[in-house]
């Protein structure tokens, strides 16, 4: 008598499989159980480790492979799946064997979301689909398995917590004589679930909601260090992410990623060793960060002060860069040294995303150097953080964390502008590594999208948006140590003020009527040396001009002043027509109102109000009354004051024919 084809294809699988079990040097018993084929019992190196698992074998000789190859789809009754999924309390792996190919592969039903979302949305269904990665092939994923295998015990203990009601839970740990342990276990998985509602809650741009979570864990007397010290890491994302749009200028991205780091080595300070570590990596790191922000911030100064403005504060500039770049790269080798310590502890395991957070300030540095034209340096930098990067990769692939991995890839992409760059392309056959569906795909989208985030390889000629040139001053004035957040400092506002007026959109938009210029008057010595060094024209007073009725009003703030200025003409206005809602202010449209204004300009532009009139410019301050441009003596002849570059410049040929044509007229 023939034996039946299923039957035969069974047994080829049970064969197949079989030999994978003795390969691996695991003990399998066949069990004859509803949804249960097989109880495994892992051994390394002959010794068991305690892990039992289940498995259910599905073969066949006509695997249902998706049309791309990415998976084969495997239909089980309802009940069966069900079972699978919610019933049973081992962990359980489905495999499907191809007797053709003699090929298996498998998958996870207790933990398959695709497969729990159809259970709970088609409870009287006949049939359900699991799907299997075909990525999922044993012997090779082996480790993975494994891997997969310890989740799944904590996940079906945490479902086994949950079902417990709290008489039970009492009675069953009445004989745990060290409860002090236990509550402080428990505490810690609890403030763990809180840190995670709080990460939701940040993703989903509800901040304050999640500042507030995250402050209950980290303010707690009772909370463990190491669920305080994830909140304290959950907290600066959070924190990052709401000062995407309030913080231009970059200086408070600054502060809370050093605030991080303090707030770490603080907690860390009896250790565990592992968190200490970490924290000592961060701080460095941060450190750098904040130095390279600086050498940005110089560096943008240095270049506006290339062809103009005050030749001593130019030498002081090169000074100045001169030492901070000796200080990234002292601060750059401090942490490359921690990195290679590290390879002596056992905490390399907990450092990856440690390591990583030398990336921002790599990428700020190798910005900088391309910008600068030193394509030699940029390359030598740019070589150092991708082998921090691919050390992170490592380590993260070595223990399966597949975030940690796909982080380093990520950050391996923003190294260059240039696609076909090796550090690119390396970090897309990184991402195309990881196990896990969800997170290759997010990975391999950040990578690809990273490029075009950073901006495109060749820089283009058309003129700076005045919010990026907006950032440029800020970043100056960060470096030179202002803080532009800071209310009480009379410095700090005047810079402020300065910078928010480069932008007179606000004012311009409300009648086609208005001008804006700058006075050659209203500088203080203190708004003349700040604007000197930073080469903002704003800084010191500014006119708004009615051309149609000739009304004038001059002060240092456009705001204030066109409060008055609205005051006192524009409400009582018939004439006033305001500009579209949509209209922004460019250097290109005040060049062109310069020139249609011309008459204008010439005419009397006396002030058309009752103030008290604001003093001259300042006395010259040059070194033995000399010129800002050529540093020559002015040799009698009278100097001329330019509010633009904010100071004094000589009537030679030479200075007045190079000197840059600005958008505000005098």
């Amino acid at each position: 008598m023939d034996r039946p084809d299923e039957h035969d294809i069974n047994t080829r699988g049970e064969a197949y499989l079989g030999v994978f079990f003795a390969e691996a040097g695991w003990e399998a018993s066949k069990v004859k159980d509803y949804g249960r084929d097989f109880e495994v019992e892992v051994f390394l190196k002959k010794k068991t480790i305690g892990v039992l698992f289940n498995v259910q074998l599905k073969s066949t000789e006509q695997p249902a492979l998706s049309v791309d190859g990415d998976f084969i789809s495997v239909e089980l009754d309802m009940s069966s799946a069900r079972y699978l999924a919610h019933e049973l309390e081992t962990p359980t792996i489905l495999i499907q064997a191809d007797v053709t190919q003699k090929r298996l592969f498998w998958a996870a039903p207790q933990i398959d979301k695709s497969l729990l979302k159809t259970l709970e949305m088609r409870p009287d269904g006949k049939t359900c689909t699991v799907r299997i990665s075909t990525k999922n092939e044993l012997p090779a994923t082996k480790d993975e398995l494994l891997d997969t295998v310890t989740e799944l015990l904590t996940t079906l203990a945490a479902r086994r917590l949950t079902r417990t009601g709290t008489r039970e839970f009492v009675a069953a740990t009445a004989s745990i004589a060290e409860t002090t342990d236990l509550k402080q276990n428990l505490r810690d998985k609890i403030d763990f679930l809180e840190i995670m509602d709080a990460q939701k809650l940040t993703e989903a741009g509800e901040f304050d909601a999640a500042r507030q979570a995250l402050q209950s864990v980290i303010a707690s007397s009772q909370a463990g260090i190491e669920p305080k010290f994830f909140a304290v890491l959950i907290e600066e994302k959070n924190e990052r992410l709401s000062l995407r749009g309030a913080d231009r200028h970059g200086t408070r991205h600054v502060d809370l990623i050093r605030s991080t780091a303090d707030k770490l080595l603080k907690l860390t300070r009896g250790g565990p060793g592992a968190l200490k570590y970490y924290a000592l990596v961060a701080r460095v790191a941060a450190d750098f960060y904040a130095l390279t922000h600086e050498d940005w911030g110089l560096y943008q100064n240095w270049k506006i002060h290339k062809t103009t403005g005050d030749l001593w504060w130019r030498a002081e500039l090169r000074v100045m860069r001169a030492e901070t770049s000796r200080r990234v790269e002292r601060k750059l080798t401090q942490f490359l040294r921690l990195v290679r310590l590290s390879e002596r502890t056992s905490y390399q395991s907990a450092l990856p995303l440690a390591f990583l957070r030398i990336v921002e300030g790599g990428a700020t540095l190798i910005n900088r150097l391309d910008d600068e034209g030193l394509t030699d340096a940029a390359a030598s930098i740019r070589d150092v953080i991708f082998r921090v990067c691919k050390l992170s990769a490592a380590i993260a692939a070595e223990f399966s964390m597949h975030n940690e991995r796909a982080r380093a890839a990520i950050s391996a992409g923003m190294l260059s502008r240039n696609h076909q760059a090796e550090c690119v392309l390396w970090a897309m056959a990184e991402a195309d590594q990881i196990a896990d569906d969800e997170i290759r795909s997010w990975a391999k989208e950040r990578i690809a999208d990273q490029p075009a985030t950073l901006g495109p390889e060749e820089l283009s000629d058309e003129p700076m948006p005045m919010p990026m040139e907006q950032q440029v001053y800020e970043n100056m004035a960060s470096a030179m140590g202002i803080d532009l957040s800071d209310a009480e400092n009379p410095f700090s506002q005047m810079v402020k003020t300065g910078i928010d007026d480069l932008d007179p959109t606000r004012v311009l938009r409300n009648c086609t009527h208005m001008f804006v210029t700058l006075s050659q008057r209203g500088h203080n010595f203190f708004h003349m040396a700040l604007a000197q060094q930073l080469q903002l024209p704003t800084m010191g007073a500014k006119v708004i001009h009615c051309t149609k009725h000739k009304y004038t009003r001059v002060g240092m703030s456009f705001d204030e002043t066109y409060e008055l200025f609205k005051t006192d003409y524009c409400d009582k206005c018939p004439d006033r027509q305001p500009r579209p809602t949509d209209w922004q202010y460019t250097h290109e449209w005040q060049q062109g109102e310069n020139e249609r204004n011309k008459v204008f300009m010439r005419g009397p532009r006396a002030e058309t109000h009752e103030r008290k009139l604001i003093g001259p410019p300042p006395p010259i301050p040059m070194p033995g009354e000399s010129c800002a441009a050529c540093g020559l003596d002015f040799a009698g002849l009278p100097p001329w004051w330019c509010g633009f570059c904010q100071t004094w410049f000589c009537q030679r040929q030479d200075c007045t024919d190079t000197h840059p044509k600005h958008p505000f007229p005098m």
